[in-house]
């Protein structure tokens, strides 16, 4: 799920960064044009080495700098709690995290780690809070490309910036996280492992042809937006779930009218959203006659994700696949 660009790019950092982690959750390395867009390490302790196992190594991040790590980072800091889910999938916990608190408590992709880690909280993921991160004593800062312009200079003096680019594939951004730490090859683990989820979910969909998904959020009037065909691995057909999507669904993310919903006319919504705002949005519409008339509140089949799954992680993934294995099976 991890083309969010443009519009999606715009929206997520809009609405305040996971709006204090009750709104949106904000993926990935970088685009490096020297080598076909991928993001690239390499061994500088020894003249043309590219063993990944050694360090120093060098890595070039989404903003194209050349970071040099000098040894294996023990202390991982992430400025936003997008990047929680990547190096607790890599066994790696950040020592400290923007919104650290609110994220391991409503995020359902970090459920599974409630109670079994200790990440300090650095404050709100939009408003920078210097002190807090030169108290976490970090070993690299990570964070995505754009979110500390302002303030790069200041952090590299702390210690080394590692800028991931949010409109790169969950994949990518995976590797790249695991460059940072010298784990590459449970990366390729993680990756290969969720590929097969993603495979085995697919064919159990299949008997679900011919019925239409609408993905959607919630803006901050109410209004359902609609998340892009192309923001999301969902209706990937090569690499993702291959859903349906209905007729006239837009391949970028856009505020969709109930009219226009309603010209859709899904077999199937999903609201993709902090649960409590979904619900919101859709009482106040239930008395509705346009809202009615959908085929998918007819058949009772509007579906709450939970908010963390924007992410596009590889935990969003894969909490993703269980939602439609769940329901292929229903």
């Amino acid at each position: 799920m991890k083309r969010w660009i443009g519009s999606i790019v715009a929206f997520v950092i809009v609405t305040a960064m996971l709006a204090g982690c009750a709104g949106t959750p904000a993926a990935a390395p970088s685009v490096n044009e020297s080598n076909g867009g991928q993001s690239s390490v390499t061994s500088t302790s020894e003249a043309g080495s590219t063993d990944l196992g050694v360090w120093p190594r060098t890595i070039t991040d989404a903003a194209s700098h050349e970071i040099v790590l000098q040894e294996r980072p023990e202390r991982v800091v992430v400025l936003h709690p997008l990047y929680l889910d990547y190096f607790l999938a890599l066994d790696t916990p950040p020592v400290a995290s923007g919104n650290a608190i609110s994220a391991l408590e409503e995020f359902e992709t970090l459920k599974p780690y409630q109670g079994t880690v200790e990440i300090a909280d650095l404050g709100s993921g939009r408003d920078l809070n210097l002190e807090a991160v030169i108290a976490a004593n970090p070993d690299v800062i990570v964070t995505f490309k754009g979110h500390v312009d302002a303030n790069y200079d200041e952090l590299s003096k702390i210690a080394p910036v590692v800028q991931i680019d949010y409109g790169d594939t969950w994949e990518n951004a995976t590797m790249l996280c695991a460059q940072i730490i010298g784990k590459e090859q449970l990366a390729e683990q993680l990756i290969n492992d969720t590929k097969e989820i993603i495979a085995k979910t697919k064919e159990q969909l299949s008997g679900m042809n011919g019925k239409s998904f609408a993905l959607l959020r919630v803006d901050g009037k109410a209004n359902f937006t609609a998340q892009g065909a192309k923001n999301t691995v969902y209706y990937n057909d090569a690499t993702g779930f291959g859903l349906l999507k209905p007729e006239g669904y837009p391949e970028d993310g856009q505020v969709l009218s109930l009219e226009a919903l309603s010209a859709m006319n899904p077999d199937y919504i999903i609201i993709q959203h902090d649960l409590k705002t979904a619900q919101a949005a859709v009482q106040e519409k239930e008395a509705m006659a346009v809202w009615k008339s959908l085929k998918a509140v007819k058949g009772n089949h509007v579906l709450f994700f939970d908010n963390s799954l924007n992410t596009g992680s590889v935990l969003a993934i894969r909490l993703a696949a269980e939602n439609f294995m769940e329901l292929a099976g229903q």
